[in-house]
């Protein structure tokens, strides 16, 4: 089974192919729907090329196998068992952007009245830029008009909590030096489980003491999100001026509870 596998980006996709140039946003949607209930929420869809650029918008659920963070998106006809593609749907679905104008387009999540809605859900939004070709080399009585050939894809990743869904939790289970690192500073790395029933969206940062004087450094890295069930490996990186001596480091997780954050601590000596 050959799946396609793309990166969890937090910024706006932008892409220029050729003359053809379009940018979508945002990059992530979060619902919070009950089991029964719906809600839309707009993304924007602008064409920054020169010529008039036609779009079609489909979904697909989602897996996020291993700890490197990657979305392995499932083809038409698969599906996750925490999947919420087959309750997206968006209005207009198909459209066309003059040159330098935006579009809204509207993303709809109605969920059943039924058990299997009460949990939290994921899939992923794809936006294709599409081009038409008009007969294309193929012959024949059954090809009739015009075909649309998918040239480039955006993907938008939506993240379904149901309100009664609210059990938060994310440990620390590997925080440790790197030592096979090759890079030139010193590198850490931290191992993060999602233990818990909702989507976490973590900040890591590093509070590195200095033993001797008590110098103290904060360090921190991009945020990431972890699904239920989950898992996701960090590295840190200290400065690479940081003075010789021996070192306490406490590697936290701020992963949005009100009362409570992931940690570890770990002692290094650099020489």
């Amino acid at each position: 089974m050959i799946k396609t596998l793309l990166s969890i980006i937090l910024t706006i996709f932008i892409v220029e192919l050729s003359a053809q140039s379009a940018s979508v946003s945002p990059s992530r949607l979060y619902y919070k729907v009950a089991p029964g209930g719906y809600k839309s929420q707009a993304i924007k869809v602008t064409n920054n090329g020169d010529k008039l650029q036609t779009f079609k918008v489909d979904f697909a659920d989602f897996n996020a196998p291993g700890n490197k963070g990657k979305t392995e998106v499932m083809k038409e006809g698969e599906s996750n068992e925490r999947g919420c593609s087959k309750w997206l749907s968006a209005s207009p679905s198909f459209f066309e952007i003059a040159p330098g104008e935006t579009k809204d387009i509207e993303i709809l999540l109605q969920l059943p009245n039924t058990p299997e809605a009460n949990k939290a859900r994921w899939a992923v939004g794809i936006v294709k830029l599409t081009q038409e070709n008009v007969g294309g080399g193929e012959k024949g009585s059954d090809v009739v008009g015009m075909r649309i050939i998918q040239s480039f894809q955006f993907v938008i990743h939506i993240f379904q909590t149901p309100p009664s869904v609210v059990y938060k939790e994310a440990s620390v289970i590997k925080f440790y030096r790197d030592t096979l690192a090759s890079d030139s500073a010193v590198s850490l790395k931290m191992e993060v489980a999602n233990t818990g029933e909702t989507i976490i969206d973590c900040a890591p940062y590093l509070d590195v003491i200095n033993t001797a004087n008590g110098e103290k450094t904060n360090i921190k890295v991009k945020g990431f999100t972890v699904l239920p069930g989950g898992e996701r490996e960090i590295r840190f990186y200290l400065p690479a001026d940081i003075k010789k001596g021996k070192y306490n480091i406490l590697g936290v997780v701020d992963y949005g509870s009100d009362t409570d954050i992931a940690g570890a601590e770990l002692n290094i000596i650099i020489k």
